[in-house]
């Protein structure tokens, strides 16, 4: 849609509570952080691509792959913190926020996410959701759940679901995996670090819960799967079998390291 900008930032940061410094973990000669930089630039509906840090690391990191890096305050709670500082020194209309360890998203769903953005402009707030594929998904706390209405808005947000596994559907709907891909108007972005931040944020460390609690539309962007991201050290190995054993991966590796 015509007068629609959007920009991707990725946020990194090394004092990770569950694996720190894992932005920069290498993985198939490449940091993380890269990795992710490499498959967002892949996608051509972003007008730009740059990380978000507050660590000096990171940014040479970014910057001897030709990467572009803003600076950030180290004091954000959250990464949409950080990604709304940082969007101050971006021009763009709207944002989608792409955390720095979802190293196997793919471009064609990252273009799924921008299209989305370009065909409903006024809703303040999307998130990649993804299907469930397991019951030990449900308990899994390393991966954010949803709860999507009819209408595709996501009502709530858990680390722990499973009490619910017996009453779903087969393919465990209405429930889906939250997925590190968010994005934003720009003029909500602008104040969500003025919402304050609430119970369920707090108890489970999840920043959608701040957007739901506050009211605000956060609506459900389907993709094609939910490739795990690294956030803790056992996933690693779970990631890398992707990289070697998933032939869609595989192409996308190639395509980065080429």
């Amino acid at each position: 849609m015509s007068g629609v900008r959007v920009a991707a930032i990725i946020p990194a940061r090394m004092a990770s509570s569950r694996f720190p410094g894992k932005p920069l973990l290498e993985v198939a000669g490449l940091p993380m952080v890269e990795h992710v930089r490499r498959r967002v630039l892949r996608c051509q509906r972003f007008h730009e691509v740059v990380v978000a840090t507050c660590d000096a690391e990171i940014a040479e990191a970014v910057a001897a792959y030709g990467g572009k890096c803003l600076m950030t305050s180290p004091a954000h709670p959250a990464a949409t913190d950080r990604v709304s500082e940082a969007m101050r020194q971006v021009d763009c209309t709207h944002v989608v926020n792409v955390q720095g360890d979802e190293i196997l998203v793919l471009p064609d769903d990252l273009e799924t996410m921008a299209r989305a953005m370009e065909v409903e402009p006024s809703v303040p707030a999307w998130n990649a959701v993804a299907r469930i594929e397991t019951v030990a998904e449900l308990a899994d706390a390393s991966i954010v759940k949803c709860v999507v209405s009819v209408s595709g808005r996501i009502l709530f947000c858990s680390r722990n679901l499973l009490h619910l596994a017996g009453g779903l559907a087969a393919d465990f709907g209405p429930v889906r995996k939250v997925l590190g891909i968010l994005g934003y108007r720009r003029d909500f972005l602008e104040r969500y670090g003025e919402l304050a931040r609430t119970p369920l944020e707090r108890a489970e460390s999840i920043d959608q819960s701040r957007v739901i609690e506050h009211d605000v539309m956060l609506r459900a962007v389907e993709f094609s799967k939910g490739y795990p991201g690294i956030n803790e050290p056992r996933e690693v190995e779970l990631v890398d079998a992707y990289l070697h054993e998933d032939a869609l991966q595989q192409a996308v590796l190639r395509e980065i390291l080429s």
